[in-house]
């Protein structure tokens, strides 16, 4: 095989790796969900509390309907600002963007499902833990169509949330490692990414 056959063959290989990793996370992105996540377990304490609301089913139905308020409108905000830098690049919603965007809605579903659902069958102290892993998962399955390191990152949170119960953590130490977990690790993404 000649030179420049060889030289073509590797750019189309390059090509074809580029385009199947090209996933790319905005990194307002990184800090509408690591703020509004952070703030809300921060604050969970003081949100909808036993002494304000005391029917534990009416307590349940106020933070699911805070629970997707709050996801549904982070999403769609972050929709709409991921949209406006994508046609400020003149870039278009590849397939592989729009499926994964749904698997980030799927796990964010799970998690206000299984928050929800804790109210009924006990396992709160699960909770954080639970919202830790669910987002390592979703940064793991974006990691695996970006040439980000979202993949490792992804895996170091789910092996944190799991930690968390592994090590059965007081609720007030889940909670601020839960934060601080999902609060910060967005900066750091960014940081790395820079």
């Amino acid at each position: 095989m000649t030179q420049l056959a060889a030289q073509q063959l590797d750019s189309i290989h390059s090509m074809l790796s580029a385009g199947q990793r090209n996933l790319r996370i905005e990194r307002h992105s990184l800090l509408l969900w690591g703020a509004s996540s952070g703030g809300i377990i921060l604050f969970s304490n003081h949100i909808l509390t036993p002494e304000q609301i005391q029917a534990p089913g009416v307590r349940a139905m106020a933070w699911l309907i805070l629970l997707v308020l709050s996801v549904s409108g982070i999403g769609l905000l972050d929709w709409h600002l991921t949209r406006r830098a994508k046609n400020a690049r003149d870039e278009a919603w590849s397939f592989i963007h729009r499926q994964v965007l749904k698997v980030w809605w799927l796990v964010m579903s799970i998690g206000v499902l299984l928050t929800f659902a804790m109210f009924f069958y006990g396992g709160g102290y699960m909770v954080f833990a639970a919202w830790v892993v669910l987002a390592g998962l979703g940064l793991y399955v974006h990691g695996l169509f970006s040439e980000e390191l979202l993949e490792w990152t992804g895996a170091l949170i789910i092996a944190i949330g799991i930690g968390m119960l592994a090590f059965t953590l007081n609720p007030v130490v889940s909670r601020w490692v839960a934060a601080s977990t999902l609060g910060l690790v967005p900066r750091l993404i960014n940081i790395g990414t820079k």
